[in-house]
């Protein structure tokens, strides 16, 4: 059976978000002697505090978006694979060898087909009570896109998501999924 792949994911991410927060205690050290070993050989070692502060925020935001990016991707993948398991059960189909030959290609096919595509199948099966939680999804892709196309300030997302909530949506879609297995 499957595992969930997103904790290991968000445990990975609090981990950077709580570096930034070291880092950001650090570059306030009043102790020159100690600010100095603690921030030797980084890039914020002779900036001053001002500019540390902002290079840290604004690594700190893009962590989050790349964060989004990559949370994305590892549930695309998830979902991408369920599918092919769910799939499986076109090989039991008489004759076996149409059957085989029929799942062959549907596995390399859904490799192929869009997100947005899937989540829309998704929600007219298993997520009929729970649209709003597909729509959502359907937002932090969008999101995704943005982020992963170099974020086009002509074209922003309609909503950028709260890292928790992007998290806790694309993990209660895994789970339901583990929850109803292929076979």
């Amino acid at each position: 059976m499957n595992s969930n792949p997103l904790p290991p994911m968000l445990q990975a991410y609090e981990t950077a978000r709580d570096s930034f927060k070291i880092a950001k205690r650090a570059i306030k050290t009043v102790n020159s002697p100690a600010r100095q070993r603690l921030l030797q050989r980084t890039c914020v070692d002779r900036a001053t505090l001002t500019d540390a502060e902002c290079m840290i925020d604004k690594s700190q935001s893009e962590s989050d978006a790349l964060f989004v990016l990559a949370l994305w991707a590892t549930f695309e993948r998830f979902l991408r694979d369920d599918l092919q398991k769910r799939g499986q059960i076109l090989c039991n189909s008489k004759p076996p060898v149409l059957g085989s030959s029929i799942y062959q290609h549907f596995e390399k096919e859904v490799e192929f087909w869009k997100p947005g595509e899937i989540l829309d199948f998704l929600k007219d099966s298993l997520f009929k009570k729970k649209a709003n939680l597909i729509g959502h999804a359907k937002q932090i892709l969008a999101y995704r896109d943005w982020v992963a196309h170099g974020k086009n300030q002509n074209k922003p997302p309609s909503a950028i998501p709260n890292i928790t909530d992007a998290y806790n949506t694309l993990d209660e879609i895994v789970e339901t999924l583990l929850t109803n297995p292929p076979f």
